[in-house]
């Protein structure tokens, strides 16, 4: 019985079936639903041709490039590099610049630990002043570099 529903199911062509080699009858795969949209057609909201008044404003230019905006200085940082303990380079900062005192031994803990920290950014005079009154008063290495 089981042979002769097997060479049925073989000899008759079917597609909702498929009979492995066991004898047992399985549903076979299905194609790949695919799904069709209908999308309406756009309407064009481009015009055929600019209108002859119609002039590109002249909004950018190389000049702006070069130029700071707003006429601002250009900035410069401090940086501090490990000159000592980190009890005296965080003494030295809170007695030439204006920092809080958590900043000062932040700053100092760090140039001590990995030789260099950022102490802050400033104009190019200012910056200059505290990096002189650092190596002159406290014998503490610094540099003054543009900040970009």
């Amino acid at each position: 019985m089981r042979a002769a529903l097997s060479l049925l199911l073989v000899s008759t062509t079917v597609d909702a079936f498929s009979v492995s080699g066991l004898g047992v009858v399985r549903p076979a795969r299905a194609a790949t639903p695919a799904m069709q949209t209908i999308a309406p057609e756009r309407e064009s909201t481009i015009p055929d041709s600019l209108p002859s008044s119609w002039t590109v404003p002249d909004t950018f230019s190389l000049a702006d490039l070069k130029r700071p905006s707003n006429d601002e200085p250009p900035m410069y940082r401090l940086t501090l590099f490990r000159s000592g303990d980190a009890v005296h380079m965080a003494n030295a900062l809170l007695d030439v610049i204006p920092l809080e005192k958590e900043k000062a031994v932040e700053v100092a803990d760090t140039a001590a630990r990995v030789g260099l920290s950022l102490v802050g950014v400033w104009e190019q005079g200012l910056c200059e002043t505290y990096s002189e009154e650092l190596r002159r008063g406290y014998n503490i290495a610094c540099d003054v570099s543009k900040a970009e």
